[in-house]
């Protein structure tokens, strides 16, 4: 897995847009927790993905990260 590329998942803007907002409440920690949680709950991976990948891209996407 090439680990210097964009974000490899797209998700929805409600999604970001609401752990964005979390995020000016909660403290880092707690909002990747919730993130975690979500991903865990709500999705799905595909063939050659897991939850933690995905989480991984949730958080970097939420804080504006690259890889």
């Amino acid at each position: 897995m090439n680990l210097n590329t964009e974000y490899k998942f797209h998700w929805n803007d409600d999604t970001l847009d609401y752990f964005q907002f979390q995020s000016s409440y909660q403290n880092r920690e707690e909002n990747e927790k919730e993130m975690r949680e979500f991903v865990e709950i709500c999705c799905t991976p595909e063939e050659g993905e897991n939850d933690e990948m995905l989480a991984i891209d949730l958080i970097k996407q939420v804080y504006n990260e690259k890889y």
